[in-house]
């Protein structure tokens, strides 16, 4: 589902991607370009997560996400 979130929700989940994690820049964020493999190297080269953690930070913060779409609908 995450995917899906990512893609179709790119400009929004944008921000939230701005709001945990702040090393990123915007130029960052255009390469990502609603690709989670995208983002997932991005941690692992700034922040220095191993892979499996970048994985699992970018899954929590994308559930967080749809949560946050779900209570607003």
């Amino acid at each position: 589902m995450y995917q899906n979130v990512l893609r179709t929700k790119w400009k929004q989940f944008r921000n939230e991607i701005n709001d945990h994690w702040t090393e990123l820049s915007p130029e960052d964020l255009d390469r990502i370009a609603g690709k989670r493999d995208n983002l997932v190297i991005l941690l692992e080269s700034r922040y220095g997560y191993a892979r499996r953690r970048a994985e699992r930070e970018v899954e929590r913060v994308v559930t967080e996400f749809e949560d946050k779409l779900r209570r607003a609908s």
